[in-house]
């Protein structure tokens, strides 16, 4: 009898909080690590994601200097990936241990107090709309590292060009022997290309 009554005077207050759509940030974080290849589906997915981008920065393939960097930046995108998943992993896991641990309680609850299932569902609500300010922190951090790696991988206007070994053993022997007057005349630089 009580929880026909609690029931009538609650359902009134509920039916004017209407569900809210998806969070418009959790959502760019999602299509920003699909994107990028962090999340999404395993299957190479990510991989190929990675590989796009480091290609597109390098201006394409078949520069071997830039081998090396790039397959660093697919393995640092690789460990941000499955440090994520590790994440991901066990913020579900504590998601589900609370929730069923608050869903015993509750369904303990009606020895002492009424309680209906709908309210253990709104309970079990309350609690993953909680839990998704953690997601959306794991999310953002992700986002985060993958930003920074870019910056330092991919980005065009750091690239430096530095000569090999055996152009600088050269240009420092020309130095070295004109200390007087180290700047080259136009025929010397000819020379020295």
């Amino acid at each position: 009898v009580l929880c026909e009554i609690k029931e009538k005077t609650v359902l009134s207050l509920r039916n004017t909080q209407e569900e809210e759509p998806p969070d418009p940030q959790l959502m760019r974080l999602d299509n920003m690590l699909i994107a990028e290849g962090v999340a999404g589906p395993e299957k190479g997915g990510g991989a190929g994601a990675a590989a796009n981008a480091s290609a597109a920065a390098s201006g394409g393939p078949g520069q071997p200097d830039n081998a090396i960097e790039h397959s660093d930046y697919r393995a640092k995108l690789a460990q941000i990936r499955q440090i994520y998943h590790q994440e991901l992993e066990k913020y579900e896991q504590a998601c589900n241990e609370f929730t069923t641990h608050v869903m015993n309680l509750l369904r303990e609850q009606p020895r002492t107090r009424p309680i209906t299932p709908k309210e253990i569902e709104r309970m079990v609500q309350i609690i993953h709309k909680k839990f998704s300010s953690i997601q959306m922190q794991l999310k953002q951090s992700t986002c985060e590292a993958v930003m920074i790696l870019r910056s330092r991988f991919l980005d065009a206007r750091r690239k430096r060009r530095n000569f090999s070994k055996q152009a600088s053993e050269i240009l420092n022997e020309y130095f070295y022997s004109h200390l007087s007057n180290p700047y080259p005349s136009e025929e010397a630089k000819e020379e020295l290309a």
